[in-house]
């Protein structure tokens, strides 16, 4: 079941006050499927998406790639390139779209 806009905004808002209470010198790994397919445009979020990305950006992907550009974090598994199954968390069974779900906070 998908969540309402105002159920992810207040998602990433509660998400955003956990990653503001930690000191920005410690070092985060921020783990979870967030239903995102960041798409491949590197150009555009090149600090939060590496070259290595898949797929077309969706809503959420563009909900986590903005999230991620708004607290320095990197989305890793688009860093290196590997098998889509290392790279993403999950794929949908029918559309068969790979979605992801780590980031790394980059100082």
């Amino acid at each position: 079941m998908d969540a309402t806009d105002q159920d992810k905004e207040a998602f990433y808002n509660s998400l955003s006050d956990i990653i503001r209470s930690v000191p920005y010198k410690h070092r985060s790994n921020l783990l979870g499927d967030f239903n995102a397919r960041v798409g491949r445009d590197h150009s555009a979020w090149p600090r939060a998406l590496g070259h290595h990305s898949i797929g077309n950006e969706n809503s959420n992907g563009s909900l986590l790639l903005q999230f991620c550009n708004q607290h320095e974090l990197t989305i890793t598994n688009t860093l290196f390139q590997q098998d889509n199954k290392y790279k993403c968390t999950w794929m949908h069974p029918r559309s068969k779209h790979w979605h992801v779900g780590l980031c790394h906070h980059s100082p």
